[in-house]
């Protein structure tokens, strides 16, 4: 007997997009899911099944892009996600034309910054992409190389100073560089040499805690944590949710669904930034962002999140630990910014 597919009822499909007017501002398309590292624990070298059956691996095409951003109107894009966005051959022309048209560029989701071209680190600075955040867990090579595996540290470090050197040049503080730092057990005892490095780089530095604890587990976390001040990291994700309604933290990853949804490389929506082996079934390039925001699929995921409707397998969310968390602890999304 064949399975029937769930029907996806009506009454659950009621946040619909009436105009491209009231469609977020704010977006995250991701410019490249390549990347040329083969890091310890990365989800896209774990689960590469799931990446071809999901998000895939390419680049952003400027054809696409340039008409996505003429179609509608946005305020910022985030560029970053699944991959390595310095490695898009055509980057320069993306960051170029966003500038043009007054959006607001951020890659704050993360890169490795081991290739840079001179040309792209001075467009970096010229066009005032807002913000970097660039992975670098530990302050030597010898650390670094532990989990960023085929990373160059040295070469991560002189990209920085070339994107410092063009904001000395155009006297400009853009981007705002921070220097990430998961903490690992292999690295704790750099993170006093980091913070040093980091000042000496002009960069913000940041912690976070590793999300595998079976990989090289911190050693004293007492001492860490009094390094790092980074307690909220610790908090399972419904009290992150917590947070967010109280508004101590400006993000929670459902919240994207409203706020800033995440959309692939080739114009698939993902929805937020977490999802790589699925999609909510609309694709902003080929059918547009407003039919793409209205695809069943999206709008039953806002009403699943906010436990206005039923779980469903045919949702993504029905797969994320995110959701299952919200649901055992009986902790919902309650008041989207922009719902």
């Amino acid at each position: 007997m064949e399975n029937k597919p769930i029907v996806l009822e009506k009454k659950y499909l009621k946040e619909v997009y009436r105009d491209k007017s009231e469609l977020p501002k704010k977006v995250r398309i991701d410019a490249s899911t390549k990347c040329q590292l083969d890091c310890e624990r990365c989800y896209m070298r774990m689960d590469k099944v799931g990446v071809e059956n999901g998000c895939g691996l390419g680049n952003l095409k400027f054809s696409d892009f340039k008409k996505f951003v003429d179609e509608n109107e946005f305020e910022a894009i985030e560029l970053s996600n699944h991959g390595e966005v310095f490695l898009n051959p055509e980057l320069d022309e993306i960051i170029e034309y966003a500038s043009s048209k007054g959006i607001s560029l951020s890659m704050d989701n993360g890169v490795n910054l081991n290739y840079l071209p001179e040309k792209t680190a001075e467009i970096l600075v010229k066009c005032e992409v807002k913000r970097i955040d660039v992975s670098i867990d530990g302050a030597s090579q010898e650390t670094y190389k532990i989990y960023r595996k085929n990373g160059d540290f040295n070469k991560v470090i002189e990209n920085i100073k070339k994107i410092n050197f063009y904001k000395l040049k155009y006297n400009s503080k853009y981007p705002v560089l921070y220097y990430k730092f998961i903490v690992f057990g292999h690295n704790e005892h750099e993170i006093e040499q980091a913070k040093i490095l980091a000042k000496n780089l002009d960069m913000e530095i940041v912690f976070e805690q590793n999300t595998y604890p079976d990989f090289s587990p911190v050693k004293n976390p007492r001492k860490v944590m009094e390094q790092t001040g980074m307690e909220y990291t610790e908090l399972p994700p419904h009290k992150l949710l917590e947070e967010y309604e109280r508004g101590i933290l400006d993000w929670y990853y459902c919240a994207f669904l409203w706020e800033e949804p995440q959309i692939n490389w080739d114009g698939k929506i993902l929805g937020c930034c977490s999802l790589f082996t699925d999609d909510f079934g609309g694709n902003a390039f080929k059918e547009g962002f407003l039919t793409a925001m209205n695809n069943p699929k999206m709008i039953y995921a806002k009403n699943m999140v906010t436990n206005n409707a039923p779980e469903n397998p045919e949702i993504p969310c029905s797969r994320c630990y995110m959701y299952q968390d919200m649901k055992l602890h009986n902790k919902w999304l309650k008041s989207p910014k922009r719902i």
